[in-house]
């Protein structure tokens, strides 16, 4: 039986792996899933046009006012020397490929540690659960959330270990290249350089120094309404507590409780590692403590002024909140860890029954996410609009004009003729610019106005309703709807 087990081990994690891959597959099309994936595209278009400091200063440029994220451009060049034509859905896979590399640290940790291979198996099946992957379905996701992930682990795995720690040390240097949390991971590493009272700490501040004026180089910051410390503080620490405590349940009461748990098992985490210097402890504890780090950035980045901190919810951080969990899980697997001694093992089962809920309560997300990229898709192809975000004359031309990119053949047909009978129930304003209607359909909506077609909306089946910017024109006395399955 031993003599099966590697080969069993192996296809029960390619088992997970290929899932994940055969739903980008069958759920994506060659279409942004969010308006700033096509910020590649127009970087694909101008790469042939881009020399010397041109392409530097594009690779490095700010995104979205405060980030820069040279690593998925680069990777986007890369792409270009082997396409002459721009495609989402492919790069997209491509960039998850990504994703794999960590598997190699955590099994080595899970060899070394002499644990349950199946625990091994476990890990992968977290970290490849649907459900809280769907940022991985967006290229912006992907190539600057997940990269940032995946190069934590790396980063993390390396320091824990004395003979690659100097790796670790001066490659944590590189992170800000990935996103703006890179930032934050360079104040944890000095605070390690001091507490093992290693002398490069001063070489390492000067570095850091030198990193992060680059990193604002030319940084222009928005005016933005200034707020108390204690203020920020609190906001900092709920931030922390929500990206950790949505990985349960993305409900604000739920989150923050599970959040201070959390916390304190880092905490408790940390003291371990003092006491017995194990290097799986100090492992945990960094990626954790930095995938809180990022929750308090990003609450104290995103947050608006009512203080809603639902923004940590959203699906374009759910990656990080599936990390936190599944280290998590490694952790614990660790009985030395706890004063109550226990078997193990009886953990593979609730890890087991969240990865098939998990699938379970993806399946209509990754649907709706189908449905909602084939109207947009149609909307840009037919009407040169998008009811779910910006699509001016720029996104026209990278879409249509610049020779780079080719439609997917699943486009609508505008052949429909209105289908009687069919309202819409306006909602409640719950997202600026948005306004939301009710319907109890499935499918698409094509919209007509004075009987003539003009633009679809995807009908979410999970909350029963239509999104639709308040740019867009729409009256309800007048126009006429068509049903499309």
């Amino acid at each position: 039986m031993k003599k099966f087990s590697p080969w069993i081990i192996f296809i029960a994690c390619s088992a997970f792996v290929l899932l994940h891959f055969y739903q980008m597959n069958h759920y994506l099309i060659n279409f942004p899933t969010w308006g700033d994936d096509l910020l590649f595209l127009a970087y694909f278009t101008d790469l042939p046009h881009l020399h010397g400091s041109e392409f530097w200063q594009r690779t490095v440029e700010f995104h979205s006012l405060i980030h820069r994220i040279p690593i998925a451009r680069i990777l986007t060049a890369f792409y270009a020397q082997f396409q002459t034509h721009f495609d989402f859905k492919a790069l997209t896979i491509w960039a998850n490929i990504s994703y794999l590399t960590v598997l190699y640290p955590l099994f080595q940790l899970v060899k070394r540690e002499q644990m349950n291979a199946w625990h091994g198996v476990m890990l992968v099946g977290l970290l490849f659960a649907a459900n809280g992957n769907l940022d991985n379905y967006a290229l912006i996701g992907v190539l600057q959330h997940t990269t940032a992930i995946v190069f934590l682990i790396w980063l993390a795995y390396w320091l824990s270990h004395a003979e690659t720690r100097t790796w670790g040390i001066w490659l944590s240097l590189a992170y800000p290249l990935f996103s703006t949390e890179g930032l934050a991971f360079i104040p944890i590493v000095l605070l390690l350089l001091i507490y093992w009272k290693d002398q490069r700490w001063w070489v390492y501040v000067l570095a850091a120094a030198l990193v992060i004026y680059g990193y604002f180089w030319g940084y222009a910051p928005t005016p933005t309404a200034t707020s108390h410390a204690s203020t920020s503080i609190l906001l900092a620490i709920k931030g922390a507590m929500m990206i950790a405590g949505g990985a349960i349940k993305k409900h604000v009461l739920i989150a923050s409780l599970m959040g201070f748990i959390f916390g304190v098992h880092v905490l408790w985490i940390c003291w371990c590692y003092h006491q017995t210097k194990k290097s799986i402890y100090l492992f945990m504890a960094l990626i954790l403590m930095q995938i809180m780090a990022v929750g308090s950035m990003i609450a104290l980045g995103r947050v608006n002024e009512s203080g809603d901190l639902r923004v940590l919810f959203s699906e374009r951080f759910s990656t990080y909140g599936t990390v936190y969990l599944a280290i998590t899980y490694l952790a614990l697997t660790q009985s030395a860890l706890y004063r109550i001694k226990w078997n193990t093992n009886w953990l593979l089962i609730p890890a087991l029954v969240w990865i098939g809920l998990s699938h379970y309560y993806a399946i209509p997300k990754l649907q709706n996410l189908h449905t909602r990229l084939l109207a947009d898709a149609s909307n840009a192809y037919h009407f040169n609009l998008n009811t779910s975000y910006e699509f001016g004359k720029r996104e026209q031309f990278l879409l249509k004009s610049a020779g780079k990119y080719h439609f997917p053949n699943a486009i609508l047909p505008i052949s429909a003729k209105p289908t009687p009978g069919i309202r819409l129930k306006a909602l409640a304003t719950y997202e600026p610019k948005i306004r939301e209607y009710r319907i109890d359909q499935k499918g698409v909506l094509l919209v007509f106005a004075s009987n003539k077609p003009v633009y679809f909306l995807a009908i979410n089946s999970l909350s029963h309703s239509v999104k639709l910017k308040k740019d867009v024109p729409y009256d309800e006395r007048t126009s006429s709807l068509a049903l499309i399955p």
